[in-house]
């Protein structure tokens, strides 16, 4: 059932990046908007109180350590959505991310929760009465004949489309997780895209946007992973179902991102005319090369590359973990 909105707004506008090294005698965080790349440091007071996994639709879970009371929250306006208490606390390391829009009221949303460490995963339905927990095994034939497992999250990309969550099962299928009448497992046969061999290191995301679901993939120069060579983008077209690269993304803003050394990539979309930004743009926090806060901005449209540094004169140490986004969500 959805709770009352709790008070509290954010001082610059979404989306944003946020820096929490977890250091600060005030337990405050530092804030970057990509609209007017202002920068706030303020304390945001659920970051502050409570574990908090941000989602790519926009909402963050949230759990109270000691009661293990969760909630959704929603920055833009402090909405809350009650969800179940926990039957223990969540993963050291987890992501998270939903089936569909949980207030809609078509919906029948599900609450992901995957743990970083072991192939197990948490589920609750929202106005549902408990977290139900998983365990998986999946594992795949590599080219050499070795049997290797895989794990949903970690190293790769996973994103939600029509109620159904997809990630990267292997080079010819991708994984596809279902909740309705319950939770289960299968594959979708498709073919992944050619990647050159002139750039061994890349990283891939994928992102629903609009209702779509695209792959990108991020190409660095040789084994330099503090700069990029190219960025490329792909649309699944589930008809074939086959990826077919596109030259742009339109009226939309990519946002990338992830844990360190690319445990687990994240990537969301937002529109660009509703925030005053230029569409066709990919913001990249590059979660790949250690140490490395930049931001990427990869503006198709002009075919260029703008490298931001918000926290470069801030002195910060490596934080707790890499920045990460917090933005809108839609009814």
């Amino acid at each position: 059932m959805e709770g009352a909105s709790s008070s509290g707004a954010l001082p610059l506008p979404l989306p944003l990046l946020v820096h929490d090294l977890g250091t600060h005698s005030d337990d405050s965080q530092t804030q970057f908007s990509i609209c007017n790349q202002a920068l706030s440091t303020a304390a945001i007071e659920l970051l502050r109180d409570f574990r908090c996994f941000e989602t790519p639709q926009g909402w963050v879970l949230a759990l109270n350590p000691a009661s293990l009371q969760t909630f959704l929250w929603r920055p833009q306006d402090s909405k809350k959505i009650d969800l179940p208490t926990a039957k223990q606390n969540l993963p050291r390391s987890c992501k998270c991310l939903l089936s569909s829009n949980p207030i809609s009221s078509s919906s029948d949303c599900a609450v992901l929760v995957l743990d970083l460490d072991t192939p197990a995963m948490l589920v609750c339905k929202i106005g549902g009465s408990e977290w139900d927990s998983f365990s998986y095994e999946l594992s795949m034939v590599s080219k050499n004949n070795k049997t290797l497992e895989v794990h949903m999250a970690k190293l790769q990309g996973i994103a939600a489309v029509a109620g159904k969550v997809y990630y990267t099962f292997s080079g010819d299928a991708l994984g596809v997780i279902e909740f309705s009448p319950e939770v289960s497992l299968s594959t979708m046969d498709v073919d992944m895209v050619e990647l050159p061999a002139s750039t061994p290191n890349f990283s891939t995301y994928l992102i629903e946007s609009c209702g779509e679901l695209f792959l990108v993939v991020v190409f660095f120069l040789g084994h330099n992973l503090h700069r990029i060579a190219e960025v490329a983008v792909y649309k699944m077209d589930f008809s074939g179902p086959e990826w077919c690269k596109v030259d742009g993304i339109g009226d939309r803003v990519f946002l990338l991102g992830g844990d360190f050394i690319g445990t687990s990539n994240f990537g969301a979309s937002c529109s660009a005319s509703d925030h005053g930004l230029s569409g066709n743009c990919i913001y990249f926090v590059n979660n790949i090369a250690a140490e490395d806060n930049f931001v990427h901005v990869i503006d198709f449209e002009k075919g260029t590359e703008e490298v931001l540094r918000p926290f470069r004169h801030k002195g910060y140490p490596l934080p707790l973990r890499p920045p990460f986004w917090l933005l809108t969500t839609h009814d």
